[in-house]
C-alpha cells in the first residue's frame, strides 16, 4: 500500500515536480497497482516489472501512471 508520509524514499523530490502526486488517486486504485508503482517510485523495479507484478499491461500502467502525475524514472 503507498505510504507518502516520508517522500525521501522515492528517486524524485516532490517539490521539483510541476505538478503534485496525486495520492488520493494511487490510493484509490487496487492493492497491487499501489504495490507496484510504491516500488518503482522508489526505483526498485522497471516500469515494465511494475505492470507485471499490477497484473495490466505496460499501457494501462502507463495510463495510470500519467493520472497520477508520477514522473517517468529515465
Amino acid at each position: 500500500m503507498v505510504q507518502n508520509s516520508d517522500l525521501s524514499q522515492y528517486w524524485f523530490n516532490q517539490k521539483d515536480l510541476i505538478k503534485p502526486i496525486d495520492w488520493e488517486y494511487i490510493r484509490s486504485l487496487p492493492e497491487a497497482i499501489q504495490d507496484a508503482l510504491e516500488l518503482y517510485m522508489r526505483g526498485d523495479i522497471s516500469f515494465g516489472k511494475a505492470s507485471e507484478i499490477a497484473r495490466i499491461s505496460y499501457r494501462e500502467l502507463e495510463l495510470i501512471r500519467t493520472k497520477a502525475r508520477i514522473p517517468v524514472h529515465i
